[in-house]
């Protein structure tokens, strides 16, 4: 099997991208990669290989939330020449080529041409039952069930849950990406009763009107701006407002759906396929 025969597996068993209506189509072949547009938009499709060849034959599979340089060169170990990541890996959300890299990011390039690997990105919403299935592995891992409204924008993103001390949840979290650093802004004993859930952003003020909705006391995210959305939090908490704010890292939440689609994986074909972690664990100093 090629690496774009097995792309073409995937995009059959997981169902088309959830925000292909909104008329940005995914690459399917390296000489397509820039899907236009130069911001990562909810719109925006990034599914697609970024690096190498897609046409060679696959001889064994390795997924990993971001195709860190560490896991590159341990698929290459494993006698892996395709990996799959769910995050960006280039420095770049949409993972487009740059024409002058910097020294970091041009030895890496040349560790995927040495090596031989295809990386493939897939981190798209997708409508079929697995497809969803693997975009909610993250909710499902930490308790929570159906958002307030799965059409919606911003509903989408909210979840009611019992009463539930804050701690727990970290707890949650850490245990579900298997990281410990993660960073938290409240009362580690609040009661949490609606959650927001945004696993990536860099927009400007984009989180801010979820946790200072009425229904929302605990905003849970990959990344903030830290002088508006954190500060936000803080002058809520001084006002005497039950508001938090705790940030697992984008890379980090993306560890229980890559998680669950090596094990769906697994079942589709023949070939190897290992999970990796992104990164090593970080040593505690303190």
């Amino acid at each position: 099997m090629r690496g774009y025969e097995l792309f073409e597996l995937i995009q059959l068993g997981l169902g088309p991208e959830a925000n292909r209506h909104r008329g940005v189509d995914a690459p399917a072949r390296r000489d397509t990669a820039i899907a236009g547009g130069s911001y990562r938009s909810p719109g925006t499709l990034v599914d697609g290989f970024r690096a190498g060849d897609g046409d060679r034959e696959v001889k064994g599979i390795v997924v990993v939330a971001r195709a860190s340089t560490e896991v590159l060169r341990r698929a290459a170990e494993l006698g892996a020449n395709l990996v799959i990541s769910r995050q960006a890996f280039l420095g770049d959300s949409q993972d487009r080529p740059v024409s002058r890299p910097e020294p970091a990011l041009a030895e890496k390039l040349a560790l995927i041409e040495r090596s031989g690997i295809a990386v493939l990105r897939l981190q798209d919403a997708r409508t079929g039952a697995d497809g969803r299935a693997i975009t909610q592995a993250l909710q499902r891992a930490i308790g929570l069930k159906s958002a307030l409204n799965e059409a919606g924008l911003l509903d989408a993103l909210i979840y009611r849950l019992p009463s539930t001390p804050l701690i727990d949840l970290v707890r949650r979290i850490k245990a579900a990406t298997g990281s410990n650093a993660v960073r938290l802004i409240g009362d580690p004993g609040m009661p949490v009763q609606g959650l927001a859930l945004a696993t990536e952003t860099s927009r400007p003020n984009a989180l801010n009107p979820l946790i200072a909705r009425a229904d929302v006391n605990l905003l849970v995210a990959g990344e903030v701006h830290e002088t508006e959305t954190s500060a936000y939090v803080m002058d809520a908490m001084a006002l005497g407002q039950q508001k938090a704010i705790l940030l697992a890292g984008s890379i980090a939440l993306e560890e229980p759906p890559a998680r669950a689609l090596a094990a769906w994986l697994k079942r589709q074909v023949s070939l190897p396929v290992t999970l990796l972690p992104s990164s090593p664990v970080l040593e505690d100093f303190g």
